[in-house]
């Protein structure tokens, strides 16, 4: 459902001398600093940052005191999925130029995808007091204080944002994910609704519609959402439509948890991972219609993801869903744990902790389906 922290990214201006430089076969006289971060910008701009980086090292001991350099290797470390010397970089730069609104920016954006909120908010507050009319800024503070579960603030973060820009799609998307983990689900659907009058095509607001007045118990409207979401991304996997037919409620209600069956699947999760060794859990995502859910937790003294679901009788498949694209970012992969819970039987009464893996690897195009289906 998540995350929109955009980097900045300045344009260079490459002058024509430059480029002549660059193809005039004086491969043998030294390069000065100034074309060593020209050919450095040239192979980025291809995509080609890892070859970028050396270039750039050679111009940073050249030019020690220049911040463009730094700015520069940041965003071909950020590129590479290289975040925590990316970050060093945006703070060697702004150490030499505090004034560097985009390395401020992109110092913060790292700190959120290492998961570092506090300190992210920080910079995200420095920047936009700086700019008290940076929208993404903000945004993007809303989506780390979303992230601590501080739904006031991120609230507070998301309405300023649009009342700087109201036509932003991704800020009425992201308050209406508040709304949704906070149960406020007429505000949610209101605010999903305006960021599709904005953007058609926003996938991931018709997914989360659906799933909202799937909540409220609109299921044909739901199935229609839902539907159109996958039509827009083939990576949202969906449940057969006949989940969420209207057509026989009794039978359709024993093949979906309730709210009563799906609090005490939350009692049983917590208290086998517990006793497996886990501390500091958190339901992180929760979508008790599906009977799963993804949480965070301590093993060992590492964070990991666990997704937990429920297998209902005699199916032979659960719904799971994909880690948060952000959490996997990093050079480091998350680790991931998967606990499967089985239903006794159709009544949804819980029996036993069916299956448990410990170091669990989810087979997912790159995390983006927001649910998937897991065959066991």
């Amino acid at each position: 459902m998540k995350k929109l922290f955009p980097s900045i990214a300045r344009t260079r201006v490459m002058s024509l001398a430059s480029l002549m430089l660059l193809g005039s076969g004086c491969a043998n006289a030294p390069d000065s600093p100034e074309i060593l971060l020209e050919r450095a910008g040239i192979l980025m701009d291809r995509g080609q940052e890892a070859e970028a980086v050396p270039f750039l090292d050679r111009a940073i001991s050249a030019m020690p005191e220049n911040p463009e350099v730094y700015f520069q290797r940041g965003l071909a470390y950020e590129r590479l999925d290289l975040h925590e010397k990316a970050l060093d970089d945006y703070v060697a730069c702004l150490e030499l130029n505090d004034l560097r609104a985009d390395a401020l920016n992109n110092k913060a954006v790292q700190l959120a995808t290492l998961k570092r909120y506090d300190e992210a908010i920080a910079a995200f507050s420095e920047l936009v007091d700086q700019d008290q009319k940076n929208f993404l800024g903000y945004r993007n503070r809303g989506l780390c204080r979303f992230d601590m579960q501080d739904f006031d603030g991120a609230l507070q973060d998301y309405s300023t944002a649009l009342k700087l820009n109201p036509e932003d799609s991704s800020s009425w998307f992201q308050r209406g994910n508040v709304y949704l983990a906070a149960n406020k689900l007429d505000a949610a659907a209101s605010d999903y609704s305006k960021a599709l009058e904005l953007d058609p095509d926003f996938a991931k607001a018709w997914m989360n519609r659906g799933v909202v007045k799937y909540r409220m118990g609109q299921k044909t409207t739901a199935a229609e959402d839902l539907t159109k979401a996958q039509d827009l991304d083939s990576n949202i996997v969906l449940p057969g439509l006949d989940f969420f037919s209207d057509r026989d409620l009794s039978s359709s209600a024993t093949e979906v948890l309730s709210a009563t069956v799906w609090d005490s699947c939350r009692t049983l999760i917590e208290k086998d991972l517990g006793e497996r060794g886990f501390s500091s859990l958190v339901f992180v995502r929760e979508f008790p219609d599906l009977h799963c859910a993804e949480m965070t937790g301590s093993f060992d003294g590492q964070s990991r993801t666990v997704l937990v679901t429920c297998q209902q009788q005699g199916q032979t498949s659960v719904t799971l869903p994909c880690p948060d694209p952000a959490v996997e970012a990093g050079s480091e992969q998350q680790p991931c744990s998967l606990l499967v819970l089985r239903l006794s039987d159709k009544s949804g009464a819980v029996a036993e902790v069916a299956q448990f893996e410990q170091e669990w690897h989810p087979n997912a195009d790159d995390g983006k389906p927001v649910i998937m289906k897991y065959n066991l």
